[in-house]
């Protein structure tokens, strides 16, 4: 009797592992970034982006958006992050092209179209600038929790991840290394 506790016992604690194993397949390999739970649907963000065209984030469905708060006269993280998404995109190869990447400004004061144009254009010509009004972008920045310093220096130092339903489901620490992010960008594409 002992003998078929315990072989029971082995079985069950066996399938319990092999359901883990297969919900951890079914869900995706863990994220690098950090996971939003619950994932709801990201705040609006409709501006003019810096070429004059209409960016509104929910007509993007189908296709992963990374939002970046930042400004063009930054010296050190901006150019730092805009060249990581960079890499990453050119790690993913035609998957790129269902990513958007936008930079809103936290500088309306001197982040006019052209010097986004200008600043986006050294990493990635798609990549777009979001410039906009104090008021239009105070909104965004409350938002999405973005605390916004003198001069357009930010207290958040993340990438917002939205999935291809329009979710905010990740948040990706700029300190992530581009091979981090393309492989949770990979988990979301294949979604």
């Amino acid at each position: 009797m002992k003998k078929k506790s315990i072989l029971a016992q082995s079985i069950f604690f066996t399938l319990c592992l092999l359901v883990t194993a297969s919900a951890c397949n079914v869900f995706g390999a863990p994220f690098k970034g950090t996971l939003v739970t619950p994932a709801t649907t990201a705040p609006e963000i409709n501006l003019a982006d810096a070429k004059g065209n209409n960016f509104q984030l929910s007509s993007l469905q189908g296709r992963v958006v990374l939002i970046f708060f930042g400004f063009t006269n930054c010296v050190a993280e901006c150019p730092l992050t805009m060249a990581k998404l960079k890499l990453t995109l050119e790690s993913l190869g035609e998957k790129s092209q269902d990513v958007v990447v936008a930079m809103v400004s936290t500088d309306p004061v001197r982040d006019t179209p052209q010097a986004m144009q200008d600043f986006l254009g050294k990493f990635n010509p798609k990549f777009l600038g979001l410039p906009g009004s104090t008021d239009q972008l105070k909104k965004i920045w409350n938002d999405y929790g973005v605390t916004v310093l003198d001069g357009g220096e930010t207290h958040s130092s993340y990438i917002y991840a939205i999935d291809k339903s329009g979710k905010l489901r990740l948040t990706l620490d700029t300190d992530l290394t581009s091979e981090d992010i393309a492989s949770d960008l990979k988990i979301l594409l294949a979604e």
